[in-house]
């Protein structure tokens, strides 16, 4: 029998059971279930079903076998590409075959930036920015809110959302359309990546 106890939550107000059901900025902004601490490790409630019982995480059933502690066959990799910073940001890059979705760039034809070493020069940006909060394991790398760029395109959607920016944006009546008049089409693509369901909170 697993050692499983609850952790702490903070006072955000959670609008969803599930990061799976998020679908606006503001749901994302303010969803927090806590954590919970299984054999002394401590995981992020995401999806609520960590730290039930012989569940998995990704979808509540029943685990059977002593091989299987967290996840079904199959369901971890979709777990982590959800959610775990690493796989998501690769899973984004995959989807937008390997190209910078503002200006097409082939991912092999972006230059790397900096001494430190990358697999490649491909950016994966946040279209709701996490804002202090932590990339690993988090419903900020939920697929509809990563896009890719090269670097130098990262820079302009970068510029465009400082702060004085996203004062004007949250109060437009479209959250992108002013970005978008002003020179940075490219936030016309985050927001059709959204499925036009994500709305700028105003908090």
């Amino acid at each position: 029998m697993s050692d499983i106890s609850v952790g702490k939550r903070s006072r955000k107000v959670t609008m969803v059971e599930s990061a799976l059901d998020i679908v606006t900025a503001e749901e994302l902004v303010r969803f927090d279930l806590g954590t919970v601490v299984i054999n002394r490790r401590t995981y992020t409630v995401l999806t609520g079903y960590e730290g039930t019982e012989r569940k998995c995480f990704w979808c509540g059933e029943s685990l059977t076998g002593s091989k299987l502690k967290r996840y079904c066959r199959g369901h971890m990799k979709l777990y982590y590409n959800h959610f775990d910073w690493g796989y998501a940001k690769d899973w984004c890059i995959e989807r937008y075959e390997h190209r910078c979705a503002n200006c097409g760039m082939a991912e092999e034809d972006i230059p790397q930036v900096g001494t430190y070493y990358f697999r490649s020069g491909m950016e994966v940006h946040h279209i709701i920015p996490v804002n202090g909060e932590s990339r690993q394991f988090t419903a900020y790398n939920l697929p509809w809110n990563l896009i890719p760029f090269c670097h130098k395109c990262h820079l302009l959607v970068q510029a465009a959302m400082r702060e004085e920016v996203v004062k004007k944006i949250k109060a437009a009546a479209d959250p992108f359309e002013l970005a978008i008049t002003q020179g940075q089409a490219v936030m016309g693509i985050c927001k059709q990546a959204s499925g036009g369901k994500v709305e700028v909170p105003s908090l």
